[in-house]
């Protein structure tokens, strides 16, 4: 997924009064010319915009149907906020994107008990590792909740879905879409879910 910059947005609190200052000299010409160029920059940013929404619903359309059960799944979107809900083996999953460009977070919320609340990111010390853990590629953080979030610790805390108990899961990849990626990641913590140490150090 390609990185979009609306680097000429910055151009129209100086496009603007320039076009206004040509035309008032009688520099009509130039000052359509400018206007012609910022329409267009804009039309292929809205296109690339389109295209980019597109992409993101096939991928997510293309992961529910190799890995979700039939019937349970759906797709909501927001400005920086994606996320696949739905159910596999009969655990509840929600799968998010926040962000849409290259590296961009991944989440993976399990609806599952969790006996504790618990927080673990990236370079932690192996014994802080609860048991059935394997960090995958990117990894940024495990996060264990024993109870549910308020809706305002959800919308600060970025975190999509019901809200707990479960484990999320956040991650950094290039290829959000992967079915034998997000199958992993999944078997991994029903593993977890099932340890009676999990969000304990060894």
């Amino acid at each position: 997924m390609k990185k979009s910059s609306p680097w000429f947005i910055l151009l129209f609190p100086v496009a603007v009064p320039a076009m206004i200052v040509l035309d008032y000299f009688g520099y009509r010409i130039i000052a359509c010319v400018i206007l012609a160029a910022l329409a267009v920059s804009f039309a292929s940013y809205a296109w690339s915009l389109v295209g980019k929404f597109r992409s993101l619903r096939d991928g997510m359309t293309s992961l529910a149907r190799a890995l979700f059960d039939a019937g349970t799944w759906s797709i909501r979107h927001s400005p920086y906020h994606h996320t696949l809900s739905g159910t596999i083996g009969g655990h509840r999953l929600h799968y998010s994107l926040l962000g849409h460009d290259e590296r961009a977070l991944c989440q993976l919320f399990l609806e599952v008990p969790c006996e504790r609340d618990f927080l673990i990111e990236a370079g932690a010390e192996p014994g802080a590792l609860p048991d059935g853990f394997v960090a995958p590629d990117g990894f940024r953080s495990l996060r264990g909740l024993s109870r549910r979030v308020s809706l305002p610790g959800r919308l600060l805390s970025g975190l999509a879905g019901s809200g707990g108990p479960g484990l999320v899961l956040r991650k950094q990849i290039d290829e959000p879409f992967s079915p034998a990626a997000l199958k992993r990641d999944v078997e991994m913590l029903l593993r977890l879910a099932g340890s009676p140490r999990a969000g304990e150090g060894r």
